[in-house]
C-alpha cells in the first residue's frame, strides 16, 4: 500500500513538472555569413545539363555577404565608359556558392528556411544534388524553405546559384540593376541565415491604423503545418515611448492556413506619426499553440506609426492635413560599393541629409530600397515613394513579364507595408505600352492595401485608379519648374487639369560638373581613374 501511494505521488509530481515545462523552443537561427565555396559558370553548365556545379565541391572561396566585384571576379574591363563610371570587373551569369552545413538535431520537427536579405536576381537552392527552391524577387528578401530536404542531426551540402542575368525581358535602365547607377551585381547582401521555426507560425502580420478611433486592425496569416487541429492564444504587446498595451486572443485553427483579424483599441494617449513627430510603435505577437501533447511557439513583430494617408483635391493628405512634399529622387547611385546599402547607419546618414536640407520626401526611381531605408525613414519622418523595377516598354504585352510584376507588387506591399514612411507607391517610371495592364496593377494594389496612395506611372498616361500623378505637364500646361528663379511662390496647380494631387517630375535636373576630388574615393568596384586624365588627379 505504501509503494502504491509512493508511485502515485511520483506520477503526480512528474505530471506537475511536465505541466510547468515550456512549449518547444521557438525560433532558432544559424548565421551563415563567412567563407563559402565559390565558382563561376559562364558556360551555364546546368542549363546545358553538362556537369552542373552543385554535383561537385566548388574550387574557389568567397566571403558573404558580398558581391563578385569585391573579389575582382569576372571579365576585366579594358576600357572606360564616358557616360557612366566603369566597373573594374564585369560578371553576368550564374555564380555558385557552396557550404557544408550541419543541421542541429534540436531542429527536428521544425520548419527550416534559408534567408537572404537581398540578392540579385534569381536564387536557386540545391541540397546535396537536388534543386529544392527558386525565387526571383528583386525588391524583397528571398526566403527558401528546405524542410523536406534536410535532416536534423545530419550534414548537408548546400549549393546556391545566383544568376544576375535578366530573368525577364525588362527595361535595361531600371535602377534595380542598371549599370548606369548601381551595377548589375552578383552576390548576397545583408543577413544570410538558416531559420528554424515551430510548425505553427505567423506567416504575415499587417497593421492598419485608424486615427479617428485610436485603434489598429491587425491582420495575420497563421500557417499550421502539423496536419492536426491546434488551439492556443495570440498574445499581443504594443510598445512605444511611455506606452504599453497587452491583449490576448484565443485561437482555434483547424486548417493549414488561418486568417485572423482583430481590432485593438490603443486609447487616448496614443500619438500620431508625421515628419514633425515621427512617433513609432512596435507590435509583437507571441503565438502559443498546442496539438495533442505537443506545444508550439512563434513570435513576429512589426513597427508601425499611427498615420493615415488620403487623396485630397490638390494635396496628399496625411492625418487629415495637407502636406507639401519637398523631396528628391534616389536613383540607386552608390559608386563606392556598386550596390544599395543594407545597414541602418548609411541610410540614417542619408535621412539626416534630407532633413538638414528641409526635405521630407524621397522617390525611389524604378526600384525599392531594403528594409534599413524604411526603418530610418520611419525614425526621421521621411515620406517615401516606392517603385517596382519597371520602366519604358515594360507594359507592352508579355505574359511572363506581366506575371513577374504582379508578384513583385504584392511582395513589396507585404514586406514593407507596415512602415509609416511608405506613403506613396508607383509601378514605375515613364511607362509605355498597355495601360490596361497598368490600371490592373494599380487597382489591385489599392484593393489590397489602403495604407498608401497609388499611381500607375510617372510622366505618362493617367489611369482610372490613380490617387496622385507625377508628371512634367498636363494637357493644360507645364507643372515643372525649370526656370530656377530665386523665389518659391510658384502655384503650378493653376496650370494643371488633373483631378488628383500632382507631383512635379524631374523639376530639378541641371547640368553640373563633377567634383574631381571625389575620384580618389572610388576605390572598390569602380575605376578611380576613369576620368583622371581630364582632371589632373594623381594616378
Amino acid at each position: 500500500m505504501k509503494k502504491a501511494k509512493l508511485c502515485l505521488k511520483v506520477l503526480m509530481i512528474t505530471g506537475l513538472l511536465l505541466s510547468m515545462m515550456p512549449s518547444r523552443s521557438q525560433t532558432q537561427e544559424m548565421d551563415l555569413s563567412g567563407t563559402w565555396g565559390f565558382q563561376t559558370d559562364v558556360m551555364d553548365f546546368r542549363r546545358g545539363s553538362l556537369s552542373p556545379r552543385y554535383k561537385h565541391a566548388l574550387q574557389g572561396t568567397i566571403v558573404l555577404p558580398g558581391i563578385t566585384d569585391d573579389y575582382q571576379i569576372g571579365y576585366k574591363v579594358p576600357y572606360r565608359y564616358i557616360d557612366r563610371l566603369t566597373r573594374k570587373y564585369e560578371y553576368m551569369g550564374p555564380a555558385w556558392y557552396q557550404r557544408d552545413i550541419a543541421i542541429p538535431k534540436e531542429w527536428k520537427g521544425k520548419r527550416i528556411f534559408m534567408y537572404f536579405e537581398r540578392t540579385h536576381w534569381l536564387s536557386s537552392i540545391f541540397v546535396d544534388t537536388k534543386e529544392v527552391s527558386k525565387i526571383d524577387y528583386i525588391s524583397v528578401p528571398h526566403n527558401h524553405e528546405l524542410t523536406e530536404f534536410v535532416t536534423p542531426g545530419q550534414t548537408h551540402r548546400i549549393t546556391v546559384s545566383i544568376d544576375n542575368r535578366f530573368q525577364y525581358n525588362t527595361h535595361k535602365w531600371d535602377h534595380a540593376h542598371t549599370e548606369f547607377t548601381q551595377i548589375n551585381w552578383n552576390g548576397i547582401l545583408g543577413a544570410i541565415k538558416l531559420v528554424a521555426i515551430d510548425p505553427v507560425y505567423i506567416d504575415d502580420l499587417q497593421v492598419y491604423p485608424n486615427i479617428t478611433e485610436k485603434s489598429v486592425k491587425v491582420k495575420m496569416q497563421i500557417r499550421n503545418r502539423t496536419n492536426k487541429p491546434v488551439d492556443g492564444v495570440a498574445s499581443f504587446t504594443i510598445n512605444g515611448v511611455n506606452y504599453q498595451l497587452n491583449k490576448k486572443l484565443d485561437l482555434e485553427i483547424k486548417d493549414t492556413l488561418a486568417l485572423v483579424e482583430e481590432t485593438i483599441v490603443l486609447g487616448k494617449d496614443v500619438k500620431l506619426w508625421d515628419e514633425f513627430n515621427p512617433n513609432l510603435y512596435t507590435i509583437k505577437c507571441k503565438l502559443s499553440t498546442k496539438s495533442d501533447k505537443a506545444g508550439y511557439q512563434h513570435e513576429k513583430a512589426a513597427t508601425f506609426g499611427m498615420r493615415e494617408v488620403a487623396q485630397g483635391k490638390n494635396h496628399v493628405m496625411l492625418n487629415n492635413r495637407p502636406i507639401h512634399l519637398r523631396g528628391t529622387v534616389e536613383n540607386a547611385v552608390f559608386p563606392k560599393t556598386g550596390h544599395a546599402p543594407v545597414d541602418d547607419a548609411e541610410w540614417e546618414r542619408i535621412m539626416k541629409i534630407l532633413k538638414d536640407y528641409g526635405m521630407n520626401h524621397l522617390r525611389f526611381h524604378s526600384w525599392c530600397p531594403p528594409e534599413a531605408a524604411f526603418r530610418m525613414a520611419d525614425k526621421y519622418g521621411i515620406y517615401f515613394e516606392v517603385e517596382m523595377p519597371m520602366w519604358g516598354k515594360d507594359a507592352e504585352p508579355d505574359d511572363a513579364r506581366y506575371h513577374f510584376f504582379r508578384r513583385e507588387m504584392r511582395a513589396i506591399l507585404k514586406e514593407y507595408g507596415n512602415h509609416p514612411s511608405f506613403v506613396l507607391y508607383c509601378n514605375g517610371n515613364e511607362i509605355t505600352g498597355s495601360f490596361d495592364f497598368i490600371e490592373e496593377l494599380t487597382a489591385d494594389a489599392k484593393a489590397l492595401d489602403n495604407r498608401h496612395l497609388f499611381s500607375g506611372s510617372t510622366a505618362r498616361t493617367r489611369v482610372k485608379s490613380d490617387q496622385y500623378y507625377v508628371s512634367q505637364q498636363t494637357n493644360k500646361g507645364a507643372v515643372k519648374v525649370y526656370e530656377g528663379f530665386p523665389y518659391t511662390n510658384w502655384d503650378r496647380s493653376k496650370e494643371s487639369d488633373v483631378d488628383v494631387p500632382v507631383i512635379s517630375h524631374e523639376s530639378g535636373q541641371r547640368c553640373i560638373y563633377p567634383d574631381f576630388r571625389e575620384i580618389k574615393n572610388m576605390i572598390k568596384v569602380l575605376w578611380k581613374r576613369a576620368i583622371s586624365k581630364y582632371s589632373g588627379a594623381p594616378g
